[in-house]
């Protein structure tokens, strides 16, 4: 969930301003994505990754290079990833490829 800022000590009163805070680095090291297969309520079964840094640009590059590895479509909303199809093996694959750190919850 992305928060609004009101006030920054660098710029001031943000309210009315135009230009947004530029997002954070990340630092792939400290990051432990968390992979959720749901199947109720969603008509299909979408792999949910969750515990997402609070960048959106790294996020959507994230979402897009996912969608276009595995041939499945997928989209980032809510803070959260969501990835269409039974691709649970070869998402975590590409995951770890990429050197990024998961974790299976859920049962």
């Amino acid at each position: 969930m992305k928060k609004n800022i009101v006030w920054s000590s660098e710029q001031g009163d943000m309210r009315n301003s135009k230009t947004l805070p530029a997002d954070k680095e990340i630092d792939i090291k400290n990051i432990i994505l968390k992979l959720r297969r749901l199947t109720a309520g969603k008509g299909r079964i979408v792999i949910e990754i969750s515990n997402l840094p609070e960048n959106d640009k790294w996020c959507k590059e994230l979402t897009s290079n996912i969608k276009k590895s595995l041939g499945t479509t997928g989209t980032y909303k809510n803070g959260k990833i969501e990835i269409h199809g039974e691709i649970f093996d070869r998402l975590s694959e590409l995951l770890s490829e990429k050197n990024i750190k998961w974790k299976k919850t859920g049962g």
